[in-house]
């Protein structure tokens, strides 16, 4: 009897790293991100709040890498606007509050930025920080899988599959992880393989199945090595 497919759950992960623009390397970066951040810069502010954090020139002090993040975030920056959310959601510099990091995290979503909006969706599918919402999860990982981000592709891929947060659709499915395939990534390599080899959601084509299957099998992708060997398919 044919095995059905196994996907995975969702990754639901939140940015850990804070951002910034590129720095300079000497050792008087501070001062001089201190000089333009007095004189209005918003990204020196940011930058500024990123050597606070690191110790960059300055003692370190996640008190005052919080300030700057926020004098940068009222000023629009939306990398200061990000790094807010990031203390908010650690409680590094200031009092950890998700429900202020997910309002912060909201803000750089709302100006387009990629890792910002999957903070979001996972945000929306835990209920951390905001009332626990599927469908608007839905909705942010597809706005970060528009700009190319391969996880959300794969939570989209999920969501159809499963019908959690959107429609219950193969074909839909078959979609996403196609398009996360494209990106590299081992897992959605062997699920487009699998979509293809059953006819599932897609027209069969077993040769150009198995050419996917492979992709992962090249990447040492462990289940789609076990699927090769279960059903007497060559594992390269």
């Amino acid at each position: 009897m044919e095995r059905k497919m196994q996907f995975f759950p969702k990754n639901h992960y939140f940015c850990t790293t804070y951002r910034y623009v590129p720095m300079q390397k000497d050792r008087n970066m501070a001062d001089s991100y201190r000089k333009a951040a007095y004189e209005g810069d918003a990204k020196a502010m940011n930058n500024l709040g990123v050597c606070y954090r690191r110790g960059t020139g300055v003692v370190q002090n996640l008190e005052m890498a919080f300030q700057w993040y926020m004098k940068a975030a009222e000023l629009g920056d939306v990398y200061g606007i990000f790094n807010v959310a990031e203390c908010y959601f650690k409680g590094e510099g200031v009092e950890k509050d998700l429900t202020k990091a997910f309002e912060w995290y909201l803000k750089a979503a709302d100006m387009g930025d990629k890792q910002a909006q999957v903070n979001v969706a996972n945000a929306y599918y835990l209920g951390q920080g905001v009332a626990s919402d599927h469908p608007r999860a839905y909705l942010w990982y597809r706005e970060a899988a528009f700009q190319g981000h391969i996880q959300s592709q794969k939570n989209l891929g999920a969501a159809h599959w499963n019908g959690d947060g959107a429609e219950k659709d193969v074909a839909e499915a078959a979609f996403w992880y196609e398009l996360a395939a494209q990106g590299g990534d081992p897992q959605a390599q062997f699920a487009t393989g699998w979509f293809l080899l059953t006819g599932t959601g897609v027209p069969q084509n077993k040769t150009l199945g198995l050419r996917w299957i492979h992709k992962a099998t090249a990447q040492g992708y462990q289940p789609a090595i076990d699927y090769c060997r279960e059903h007497g398919l060559s594992i390269y």
